[in-house]
């Protein structure tokens, strides 16, 4: 970790809570080592709880929002994340305006506060907003001559995963800033695990099985052996 935070880093997270299960040791480790750090958030992450009574999609983004920034706390970053505000599972077209407007502000960005490495989702990961983060990760770092690097989620759960990680390069990073900090991370998403949110009988619950990524002790980065 020592080397890596000679470089300045951008993490991208699709969804509040993303940051904690795929690249929680990271972002712990970037922090605790005084590297330059920026999070953004792609989504507003509103879709988890749709037409819960007394719940519209402003005050549901406005939660996770909080919740996104107690979990930065917890992993030692300080600063305000960068809060995209795209609609939850509506991800703008690679060659629509807002898309190419994305692109222009993360750029900016990065420039700005001298980040050389762009870190968000795998595309292989079956979830439109993290095929879209993988998106534009891609055209920030192809604007700021850079690789993109990639964090899994939901891939760990794809039924081709051998062949799908057959296509990158794994990068191991002992990154957990402190025993457990990932994990309270996490925890600090109570509407993706089951509280504060109630009455919708379309909520989204966070699997016991997903919850565990928040335990492992290092962050696996994937880069693409031909990056698009």
């Amino acid at each position: 970790m020592t080397e890596a935070a000679r470089e300045g880093w951008l993490v991208i997270a699709p969804h509040p809570d993303d940051e904690a299960l795929g690249a929680g040791g990271l972002i712990a480790g970037l922090a605790q080592a005084r590297a330059r750090l920026s999070i953004a958030f792609l989504t507003d992450g509103a879709g988890s709880h749709i037409g819960a009574p007394g719940w519209s999609a402003r005050r549901v983004a406005a939660l996770r929002a909080r919740e996104a920034r107690a979990s930065l706390r917890m992993l030692g970053f300080t600063k305000s994340p960068l809060l995209l505000g795209w609609a939850d599972a509506a991800p703008h077209h690679r060659r629509s305006r807002a898309f190419e407007q994305t692109v222009d502000r993360l750029v900016a960005l990065c420039r700005r506060e001298r980040l050389r490495r762009v870190v968000t989702t795998w595309a292989a990961d079956p979830h439109c907003d993290h095929q879209a983060a993988a998106a534009v990760a891609r055209a920030v770092a192809r604007r700021i001559g850079t690789v993109p690097l990639f964090y899994c989620v939901w891939g760990w759960t794809s039924d081709d995963l051998a062949g799908a990680i057959a296509s990158v390069r794994p990068i191991a990073i002992a990154s957990q800033g402190r025993r457990g900090t990932e994990r309270r991370a996490l925890e600090c998403h109570r509407s993706q695990l089951g509280g504060r949110i109630i009455g919708t009988r379309e909520r989204f619950v966070l699997p016991r099985a997903m919850r565990r990524l928040a335990d492992r002790r290092i962050t696996l980065l994937l880069e693409e052996r031909h990056a698009a």
